[in-house]
């Protein structure tokens, strides 16, 4: 050992490497035992992809949000749609769903709440109640004719009728009049293209191919759902479609099927981008190295460092969100970079100057720990900067990503030495070389590409990055001169061509016979009765007060909006119209044939107003809460002709019903998807100045305290601000507006940038401007090597189904690439310049 290499670094890292070349395979029996609890650790990991957990638990919108779940009826719905080939066999498809139907119901309330396979039971409600649905002044109209007709016919029979010219005489009471007054004017409801009750009832498509039964079950969690799902498939078969027609087929959907479709497919994608990234960092390493041995190595290292990280994460958070699921890859490309760093410096120990594994390993403890520790301190600033961030998809994505760089580089130094030993120690990597021997490496390939263009053009390379960094700092202003926050919601959706296409055809051919009432519409949630009066007028005096372009919702509904109106003076009109015409039957004004028909109308026994406990249960679905409570859920459906995914008019329309004032004094609170995606826009507006300014000067504070205020700390400092603003140019040209997905690359491009000119630097400083070729092509490689594992990580990303994930994935790339031209190609050349100039004029 060579004291002189204990007397450069400090005495606890000296010490650390005699211990790792000492005893290396203690520190792999270490290794393996932190291995173990914290991949264990990290299976145990859950994953929240509900946008509601990107922001933190105190905020209103979250807090009512979560109310308002615990309330909402929670029955999930699994859908069997039963096809057959020829529409003309429809009354087949009847029978099965008749037969199908009380074996469904049987299965009990465990695993079914209830069975809708039409509407029937609510046809037959608005039918035996539709004078009360009737417009009052249409029904007034059909009173005073048929009072009119009576006065008429007795004042006849008395003799006092004063006119008797036929002609202006009043319509006949006959069934044919009576039916046209009495259905004049009656309500109807909306209906889809394919109106249930124009099939008998049934859902059923209008070409009779089809017909749907839904499912409303309490159950949920993949294992419940597949025996729900088992349960259902034995009873069709014990029914046997066959028997009824036998092209007759069952096809099932319902969001308990598509809802752990799209789940998986997330899962999925979380697999898939994480393995490609791994494996695109693996390989670029083995492309420089061109040995199996550092990779190996280096593999090995890593996957403590991320089991480290993520087990380590079961603890501290307990699991991912939408933001922070991808942050395998993304840590895995930067958190290689120390391990580059380290594991080029002991190559080169070890081939270039002989030395053995032991003292490589000092030389490389030596040269490699400060800038790789300062790297890895900028690295955590950048995402500790979003820690103080209050939006919480930052704040975790920040905690996670800080302590992952730290915990990268501490296996890198305390575990990769001793890898190294070890192995040489089984089979040695490298010979002496023989005298006037020049080895071949692939490696230097890397580098010596930005060699020859920084030393044969300095002044023209470091012109055009001058011209290129001033025009990227007028765009970087120009960006965010016009607004830079994305609106266009879509743009952080995941794509709907994840799931399963199969099960999203059949949801549709559901939606079209059963509709999708209140699909878009946010739900508020009162805590009595009558408050929903006070807050339905409230909330009507919003819509008045709004400009007619500025409406910011279409209608506010409550149970109330399905009794009919205005009953106590529709009662009495019914009750006297019932009255003329029974007396008319009387004094025999009505035929026989008539009567018979005029009777079906009329309704029976005494009169009383239709009250929210009278309503069926399939209609009053939608107000109806765990516990059987009715009618404190008011729902507010969005402007026609708005897009419920254009986050400024979610924000309009949230406004209106984030906080509503009674005139009692009290307060009601509304939330949903519109006042989730509002709050996440204005918490990105007001975290993303603090999450940027505690990213540059921590970073700014970890180069001055490296350089300990040298003016070297300027070669650093230059071609940071040029990445920066290269990567705000990029997102102005390509107009990539900022979303609570990609905002993250600009403070983490802001730390992690500046890595790649601090070890340049670092190593240039050591070596001077004599050896400066050598520091480009060696130190420039692994530092282009360390940049290309990060694009990689960051491109893997541009693979996920989420267009918000693949949009930071390509900004951060980007922002990569520019740093790493800024600090391999433009810093050199700014540096060989100089040198060239000095030496001119001295």
């Amino acid at each position: 050992m060579q004291p002189t290499t204990e007397r450069e670094m400090p005495k606890a890292l000296a010490r650390l490497a005699r211990m790792q070349a000492r005893w290396p395979w203690h520190f792999i029996v270490l290794a393996l035992l932190t291995i173990l609890p914290a991949a264990w650790a990290t299976l145990q990991l859950g994953f929240k992809p509900d946008f509601a957990e990107l922001l933190p638990d105190n905020k209103d919108s979250v807090i009512e949000m979560r109310r308002v779940s615990k309330r909402l009826p929670g029955a999930s719905t699994l859908s069997l749609v039963a096809q057959i080939n020829d529409g003309s066999h429809r009354m087949a498809v009847r029978a099965f769903v008749d037969a199908l139907v009380p074996k469904l119901q049987a299965m009990g309330p465990k695993w079914v709440g209830s069975v809708d396979f039409g509407v029937q039971d609510t046809q037959r409600f608005f039918e035996s109640h539709s004078l009360l649905y009737a417009d009052l002044n249409k029904l007034q109209k059909a009173h005073d004719q048929i009072v009119e007709r009576y006065d008429w016919e007795v004042a006849k029979a008395d003799g006092t009728l004063v006119d008797e010219d036929p002609a202006d005489a009043p319509a006949p009471i006959t069934a044919e009049s009576v039916e046209r007054q009495l259905k004049e004017g009656q309500s109807k409801a909306d209906t889809t293209d394919s109106n249930p009750a124009d099939h008998g009832g049934y859902y059923e498509a209008a070409d009779g191919t089809y017909a749907a039964i839904l499912i409303h079950t309490p159950v949920s969690g993949r294992a419940a759902v597949s025996e729900l799902l088992r349960r259902v498939k034995a009873a069709v078969q014990e029914v046997g479609p066959e028997r009824f027609d036998p092209t007759l087929h069952i096809g099932y959907t319902g969001d308990v099927i598509t809802s752990q479709e799209e789940y998986d497919a997330i899962i999925r994608d979380l697999s898939q981008v994480g393995t490609v990234g791994v494996l695109g960092v693996l390989l670029s390493v083995f492309v420089f190295f061109l040995r199996l041995r550092t990779v190996l190595t280096m593999g090995a290292t890593l996957l403590i460092g991320l089991s480290w990280t993520f087990g380590l994460t079961h603890f501290t958070i307990g699991y991912l969100n939408s933001s922070t699921g991808f942050l395998v890859s993304i840590i895995a490309g930067n958190g290689i970079n120390y391990g580059i760093m380290y594991m080029a410096r002991y190559v080169e120990a070890r081939r270039d100057e002989g030395l053995s594994p032991e003292d490589a390993v000092f030389a490389a403890h030596r040269d490699s720990w400060l800038p790789t520790l300062a790297s890895s301190a900028t690295a955590a600033f950048a995402y500790g900067s979003l820690m103080v961030t209050n939006f919480r998809g930052f704040k975790h994505f920040g905690v996670i990503g800080g302590y992952g760089m730290a915990l990268c580089w501490i296996t890198t130094y305390v575990f990769m030495p001793a890898i190294l030993v070890a192995s040489e120690r089984v089979w040695p990597a490298y010979r002496a070389p023989r005298a006037g021997e020049a080895p071949t490496r692939a490696r230097g390939y890397y580098g010596v590409v930005f060699a020859k263009i920084a030393l044969g053009a300095p002044r023209t390379t470091a012109i055009i990055g001058v011209v290129l960094g001033l025009a990227s700092v007028a765009l970087a202003i120009r960006y965010f001169e016009r607004d830079p926050m994305e609106y266009d919601m879509y743009k952080v959706r995941t794509d709907s061509s994840s799931g399963n296409s199969g099960t999203r055809v059949l949801s549709h051919k559901v939606d079209t016979v059963v509709g999708r009432m209140g699909q878009d519409g946010m739900a508020v949630m009162t805590d009595r009765l009558d408050q929903v009066p006070m807050l339905t007028a409230e909330l009507e005096k919003r819509w008045q007060a709004a400009p007619l372009d500025k409406k910011p919702f279409e209608k506010v509904v409550s149970i109330y909006s399905l009794l009919p109106s205005d009953q106590i003076a529709k009662i009495s009109l019914i009750e006297e119209m019932r009255d003329r015409i029974v007396r008319a039957r009387a004094h025999h004004f009505i035929t026989d044939e008539d009567w018979k028909k005029i009777n079906a109308h009329l309704p029976e026994g005494k009169l009383a107003p239709l009250g929210i406990a009278d309503l069926p249960e399939q209609v009053a679905r939608a107000f109806t809460e765990r516990d059987g409570t009715r009618g404190r859920i008011v729902y507010i459906a969005p402007r026609a002709g708005e897009s419920v995914w254009n986050a400024k008019y979610l924000m309009r329309w949230a406004d209106s019903f984030r906080y509503v004032k009674l005139p009692t004094g009290e307060v009601i609170k509304g939330s949903g998807r519109a006042v989730i995606f509002a709050d996440m826009i204005s918490a990105i507006v007001e975290d993303a100045p603090k999450a940027i300014a505690v990213s540059a000067l921590g970073t700014i504070l970890v180069i001055v305290l490296a350089f300990r205020g040298s003016t070297l700390a300027f070669g650093v400092f230059l071609p940071w601000l040029f990445g920066i603003s290269s990567l705000l140019g990029f997102l102005c040209l390509k107009d990539i507006r900022l979303n609570f997905l990609n905002f993250v690359a600009i403070p983490i491009t802001i730390g992690i940038g500046a890595e790649y000119a601090h070890n340049v630097m670092q190593r240039f400083r050591a070596e001077g401007v004599g050896r400066l070729r050598h520091v480009i092509v060696e130190t420039g490689g692994a530092v282009t090597l360390c940049s290309l594992t990060t694009t990689i990580g960051y491109v893997a990303l541009s693979m996920s189904i989420n267009r918000g994930i693949r949009s930071f994935g390509i900004s951060a790339a980007v922002g990569e690439i520019a740093c790493l031209c800024a600090a391999v190609l433009w810093l050199p050349s700014l540096l060989v310049w100089q040198a060239r100039r000095k030496m001119k004029h001295s």
